[in-house]
């Protein structure tokens, strides 16, 4: 297992962030072991003509399905919502010895099959970091670009949650529902079947990264090269490759068709904007609806920065399981 010791400046300084790089590499991480990934197989059947068009040999060469990824590749987000070409800039500015120590400890841990690839490309650590930033580059815009305004709202969505969680029940209520391998207990946080080293974090904070293409594994970084950084899946992931979720005929009937659809939707929560986008309605028409499931005590709403975002109630839940039967 491995624990993060923390302070109470680091209770403090706990934040979330969206990355793109990290969504990249994810994606290409999922590519290499569909078959481990079953969330993901119609996104990967949809992409594999696009994913054709890249050489991934190298990013796949240092993403073994379990072993040590160079942290290089991904380095934590230092902006709350990170731009991918500031993101992609560091990685190419890289510290060449930083480079060739990582690319060793990735060659040589766990027996890594791939080891005589990276044997090549410590040949030439600086040829080696530019074709690496490059094969990201096509990768973030061959597979993740096209679908970001998508991701990046799922991603916005968990913060929302995750965010009104912590406020509400503290680092205790967060890392409980944050994945079934963590643990708070006593101003630590012990996450279960992980290999990397125990880290006091003194003073730095944690930094939560959720990720659409994650499920079902957390990524810890402990490097202290690093800030300590934590990638959970994020909440809601599946319904970007599953249809969207119809109402039982029985809820249809109590509610009407579109009022009774928006109550099922609200799992996870979702602001006016993304409903009305996701099922073709007008904004006036869902803002109606989510008014009266308001009023009605079936849905909340919270608003989170210029966004108000809607969710089901215990009694908006109890109806959605009554319905199901």
């Amino acid at each position: 297992m491995t624990v993060l010791r923390f302070t109470q400046a680091d209770a403090l300084r706990c934040r979330f962030g969206v990355s793109p790089l990290w969504e990249t590499m994810s994606a290409v991480r999922v590519l290499n072991g569909s078959r481990h990934r079953p969330l993901y197989t119609d996104w990967v059947e949809a992409k594999r003509e696009a994913a054709a068009s890249v050489d991934l040999r190298g990013l796949k060469a240092l993403q073994p399905r379990a072993g040590y990824t160079p942290d290089f590749l991904t380095p934590p987000p230092k902006a709350s919502r990170a731009r991918f070409a500031t993101e992609i800039a560091r990685v190419r500015s890289t510290p060449l010895e930083r480079v060739r120590s990582e690319l060793v400890q990735s060659r040589d841990e766990l027996n890594n099959p791939a080891a005589p690839v990276i044997n090549r490309m410590l040949d030439d650590v600086a040829g080696t970091r530019e074709r690496l930033a490059d094969a990201i580059e096509s990768a973030w815009q061959t597979l993740v670009e096209p679908d970001w305004p998508l991701i990046s709202r799922v991603l916005e969505d968990d913060i929302a949650y995750r965010g009104r969680q912590l406020t509400d029940n503290g680092l205790a209520g967060l890392f409980d529902d944050l994945h079934p391998t963590l643990t708070w207990e006593d101003e630590r946080l012990v996450a279960a079947r992980h290999r990397a080293e125990d880290r006091d974090l003194t003073g730095q904070g944690l930094l939560l990264v959720p990720g659409v293409f994650a499920w079902p594994f957390l990524v810890i970084v402990v490097d202290p090269a690093y800030h300590p950084t934590l990638v959970y899946p994020a909440r809601g992931a599946a319904r970007l490759w599953s249809d969207a979720p119809t109402p039982p005929d029985s809820l249809a009937r109590l509610l009407g068709r579109t009022r009774a659809t928006l109550l099922v939707a609200l799992d996870p929560p979702a602001t006016t904007s993304a409903l009305a986008a996701d099922y073709g309605l007008a904004l006036a028409t869902v803002a109606e609806h989510l008014s009266a499931l308001y009023d009605a005590g079936l849905a909340t709403r919270r608003r989170t920065g210029h966004q108000v975002h809607y969710r089901r109630t215990e009694v908006g839940q109890a109806v959605v399981d009554a319905s199901l039967g």
